[in-house]
């Protein structure tokens, strides 16, 4: 009777471990990390900077007292835009208006004129903006903007200076977020001694009035590469200190392993891919490679 019962009890024992261990391999095989994985693609790259620019008008005229006197009419406003030859001041001399209030006073005594517009344009700025005012010689009044000399200033690190100069691709963002496309106009010969940069022009390709001294940014392209080796950005992994980048490459379906790359350029969610040379049949995990070793085996899951 002990030895049924000591053998009924080896053979519970052993059933026990036996559905243990089935349960465990169960388990196992359900805890495999799930991935899902592309392929590496051919095509086009390029790799854009960005540039504080500002908006200036290079054509202003100042108009300037030619006497000192009286301002005694003021025919124009800030923002106005006034044509060549319109009527902007009338002065009259300190000598005629002393003589204003007496029996000798004539209207067309000399010592009163006016003064025209020598161009066409928008007042930029009024210095006098009533009558009445009492300028001397040679006094700023006004300045007129020519609208049509718009442009585009950027000052850059002189190593950009050649590549904008060639550059057929710039890009303006306004503050509103709105795109206006740009060409080059002319590099400035001079580098300042602090910032060490220089300024550049640029004119807009379809005209728009601006406000002066608007900020703007200024998009250009530093380096383009066509029928290249591609990944998304998600599939390349990197360090805490972002000097070594690694891809998970599946093997045989389901063995992962890490292979070392080399980065080229990177654009809109897109890496290039300099070393090792990939194909269109690799298999590269896109999302669950994180936190994995090296030949870990993985469950793909299919898109």
């Amino acid at each position: 009777m002990n030895r049924i019962l000591k053998y009924s009890f080896l053979a519970g024992l052993l059933l026990l471990i036996s559905c243990h261990q089935k349960e465990t391999v169960v388990q196992e095989k359900n805890l495999l990390p799930i991935v899902n994985t592309i392929h590496p693609f051919h095509g086009n790259i390029q790799e854009n900077k960005q540039l504080n620019g500002q908006i200036i008008y290079l054509n202003k005229t100042i108009i300037t007292a030619p006497i000192t006197g009286y301002v005694t009419k003021v025919n124009t406003t800030i923002g106005n835009y006034i044509n060549k030859g319109d009527l902007i001041f009338k002065i009259q001399t300190s000598e005629n208006k002393a003589l204003q209030n007496t029996k000798s006073f004539n209207s067309n005594n000399y010592g009163q004129i006016s003064l025209y517009a020598i161009a066409s344009g928008y007042i930029n700025s009024l210095n006098v903006t009533e009558s009445g005012a009492y300028i001397t010689e040679g006094t700023a009044m006004a300045t007129v903007v020519n609208d049509k000399d718009l442009i585009v200033q950027v000052n850059s690190p002189y190593e950009y200076s050649k590549l904008l100069a060639k550059n057929k691709n710039i890009q303006i963002e306004l503050p509103d977020k709105s795109t206006m496309a740009a060409s080059y106009y002319k590099t400035i010969p001079m580098v300042d001694p602090i910032s060490q940069t220089q300024k550049i022009y640029f004119k807009l390709k379809k005209y728009k009035i601006l406000p002066e001294n608007l900020n703007v940014i200024v998009d250009f392209t530093t380096e383009a590469k066509k029928n290249r080796v591609l990944l998304p950005k998600a599939a390349v992994l990197t360090n805490e200190t972002e000097d070594q980048f690694w891809i998970m490459k599946v093997l045989n379906d389901s063995l992962a392993v890490k292979v070392p790359v080399v980065k080229g350029l990177e654009e809109n969610g897109k890496t290039e891919i300099l070393k090792p040379f990939l194909t269109d049949k690799d298999c590269i995990i896109l999302k669950g490679a994180y936190g994995l070793s090296d030949s870990t085996t993985v469950k793909v899951r299919q898109l």
